[in-house]
């Protein structure tokens, strides 16, 4: 395991979708978290561990990256242009409680009856803006998190200690090499986590917003300039990343 300060991040997906608007990308970004994987580690919000109120939760799969991995927590949408393309699909009524909704942050994919949600093409055109979780796994992070925080970008940073699985970038990278699908990259990943280190870490989760036109290219490049900021740990970590339901 290696502790580097100024080491390259990349996130662990092929050049041609690195090169893609977030918004383009969306249908890849999806496949990839919407991937039911047997993750050895769960990674849930303090607040619904300690709520006694019972949640319906939803579960993501990250993006696996050489330093940890990413998600994309919400996408939000240019509302006047879908309710546009909504009047073709659903009567007047409903669209108003669906605008609502969106309006509170209840994501689309949650907003939107699965029927509706089908019947778009390119739901990445209506994508306007979203909501990133960097996790960063950290050797002695008890006083570093107001490093990030002046970032413009950056919204929101926790910090825990627990055991992360990890695994070196380079299998994971050799392991994209030989997949030609999304689903065969996972589950093969799943295998390689199989027989992870565990250690135990801080990891950091990083939230912060950014404009969908934005390439991969470029959310590394903002990711690496906090790399020169913190005790980071060259290693790739996936986990299932457990959210409450608006």
């Amino acid at each position: 395991m290696q502790v580097e300060r100024m080491s390259s991040y990349s996130i662990l997906i092929t050049e041609k979708v690195k090169e893609m608007r977030v918004a383009e990308a969306y249908e890849y970004i999806d496949a990839i978290q919407s991937f039911k994987g047997d993750w050895p580690l769960y990674v849930t919000p303090k607040e619904l561990l300690e709520s006694e109120k019972e949640y319906d939760v939803e579960s993501l799969t990250p993006i696996p990256a050489t330093h940890g991995a990413l998600e994309f927590l919400e996408f939000y949408v240019d509302e006047e242009e879908l309710a546009e393309v909504l009047r073709g699909l659903i009567e007047e009524d409903y669209i108003s409680p669906i605008m609502k909704a969106l309006e509170a942050g209840v994501p689309l994919h949650r907003a939107l009856p699965p029927s509706i949600l089908e019947e778009f093409e390119d739901f990445g055109k209506f994508i306007k803006n979203y909501l990133i979780e960097i996790a960063l796994p950290l050797r002695g992070g008890e006083d570093v998190a107001s490093m990030v925080e002046s970032f413009e970008w950056v919204e929101e940073v926790e910090l825990f200690e627990t055991e992360v699985f990890l695994v070196d970038p380079d299998l994971v990278e050799k392991e994209l090499e030989k997949s030609y699908y999304v689903g065969e990259y996972l589950r093969r990943l799943e295998k390689l986590f199989s027989s992870a280190m565990e250690t135990r870490l801080h990891l950091m989760l990083v939230r912060g917003f950014g404009e969908a036109s934005l390439t991969f290219k470029d959310i590394e490049k903002a990711v690496e300039k906090l790399l020169k900021e913190l005790p980071v740990v060259r290693c790739t970590t996936m986990f299932t990343r457990i959210l409450p339901l608006a």
